[in-house]
């Protein structure tokens, strides 16, 4: 007799050692232990469970108690006169069955079942018009049924519709998705959010569709890893050449998709997020886009002359003289000028992080320019400064008008500022570099909003503990600097 070993029988039947394993833990395969507790399987024994024909018990049942009583009925009586004298206790059925017509065979039976007490508001066709045939389908799918209904809500998200669905609406404004994640303490700004839903609806989503994704199954780490390299490649679009997307952009674009299998771990309805097994793209130096930065002489006395443009002169003079971020600026209302022991500070009430929430120094003159063009636009206390009436938010053109106008003041214009890369947002990076210059260190923590990395300071250097000795004495530090490096 010819005997096969459990590697043999897997790729037999083209499935895993595990699913073999299984199969004989579980008892749906016949096979022989050897003294030395060997798992063998005979040949002849697993051709014939193969091909036989799995039985119907109940049918089985029946044609062999019509055969007994025709080939033996004596006996069978017998039988059936010892056993009427005992009777099975009472087992209550917790099930109904009731008639529905059917065309074929006349009527149906469904069963509606009884659960702690209660009818269960659903029915099931048992398929057949025999009473006995019924109650043995009842008593046979009870907990398969039960179970099915109860868990009906629950069911992994597999449609093709489901999956665009959720894609679509996952980082749309007032999304229920990124209610939920409030709910939890994952809270994005507006602007993070706009840049998460047009990649996922322009990028992603194109390329599951070209790769006929239909479910949130089929996406694995191997189809992210393809479309990673999808990201890189250079491509030419509508006649036109698009180069492919740096490797660190295409990291943080891997982050928005990772935050939606997220969501639906948490909420049970996939078992894995295949982001999390992706191999992060390296950074090359040469790729890495550092932002550019002026000279620190180059801005002396350019903000005390004559510019075309009152709104791009008061944007550059905000964030090169507090370092504050775009998004910050453009959130600056009247009311957040304040004063404390008559040195004026601009309050950044609410941010995305703890650290953002903070007071920046607000330099006399920079002061007196805010309150002339608060008073010329008659804003009240609760009015956004930046504010164009005719969009939500700035706009980049906005910034690059206002780098540009800055630009010819120090001796810069488009092709130069575009060579080293300075940008609106240079402002910041000006104002920090100018502080270090000075020899005023920790600026970040106190001024810049930026995140404290280091553990032990981040937990035992409580910044609002410190005083508002210590404060004063920054910002009059700041203002000398501002002094000597920026006005006349």
């Amino acid at each position: 007799m010819k005997f096969l070993t459990m590697a043999d029988l897997a790729k037999l039947l083209s499935v895993s050692n595990a699913a073999i394993s299984d199969m004989v833990s579980t008892g749906k395969l016949p096979y022989e232990k050897t003294s030395d507790n060997k798992i063998l399987f005979s040949a002849d024994i697993i051709i014939n469970h193969i091909k036989k024909p799995k039985m119907n018990n109940g049918k089985y049942i029946d044609r062999l108690k019509k055969e007994l009583w025709e080939t033996n009925p004596a006996e069978m009586q017998d039988y059936k006169e010892y056993g009427s004298k005992f009777t099975d206790p009472a087992i209550p059925k917790r099930f109904y069955l009731n008639k529905i017509r059917n065309k074929k065979l006349g009527f149906v039976y469904y069963v509606k079942y009884l659960d702690n007490g209660k009818v269960i508001p659903s029915h099931w066709c048992t398929h057949t018009s025999d009473i006995e045939a019924a109650e043995r389908f009842a008593l046979q799918n009870r907990e398969k049924l039960l179970s099915n209904y109860y868990t009906r809500g629950n069911k992994k998200i597999k449609s093709h519709k489901e999956l665009y669905s959720i894609l679509k609406k996952y980082y749309a404004e007032n999304s229920e998705f990124l209610q939920t994640d409030k709910r939890r303490g994952r809270i994005l700004n507006d602007k993070a959010r706009v840049t998460y839903h047009n990649f996922i609806n322009k990028q992603f989503i194109p390329y599951l569709r070209k790769e006929r994704i239909t479910s949130f199954e089929q996406i694995d780490t191997p189809l992210l890893s393809r479309f990673q390299n999808y990201l890189l490649a250079d491509k030419t679009i509508k006649g036109k050449a698009i180069k492919g997307i740096k490797p660190q952009t295409i990291n943080h674009y891997v982050s928005y998709i990772s935050l939606i299998f997220d969501h639906l771990l948490q909420e049970g309805q996939i078992k894995t997020n295949p982001c999390k097994s992706l191999i992060t793209l390296k950074v090359k130096q040469e790729d890495q886009e550092i932002t550019g930065c002026y000279e620190k002489s180059k801005l002396k006395g350019v903000f005390n002359k004559k510019w075309n443009n009152e709104f791009s002169y008061l944007l550059c003079l905000v964030i090169y003289t507090t370092g504050m971020r775009n998004s910050e600026i453009e959130r600056i209302k009247v009311s957040d000028l304040t004063m404390i022991d008559n040195i004026n500070f601009l309050d950044i009430p609410a941010s995305k992080t703890r650290n953002g929430i903070r007071s920046v120094p607000l330099h006399d003159f920079v002061h007196r320019k805010l309150l002339v063009f608060i008073r010329k636009n008659n804003l009240s206390s609760n009015d956004i400064i930046f504010k164009n009436p005719k969009r939500k938010k700035l706009g980049s053109d906005i910034y690059d008008e206002a780098n540009l106008e800055l630009g010819k003041f120090t001796g810069y214009d488009r092709e130069m500022l575009v060579k080293e890369n300075i940008s609106f947002y240079s402002g910041r990076h000006f104002w920090k570099t100018l502080m270090n210059s000075e020899n005023l260190g920790d600026i970040e923590e106190f001024f810049m909003g930026h995140k404290v990395t280091a553990d032990v300071a981040e937990r035992y250097n409580h910044r609002d503990k410190q005083g508002k000795k210590k404060l004063l004495e920054k910002t009059k530090k700041v203002f000398s600097i501002l002094d000597k490096w920026v006005f006349l």
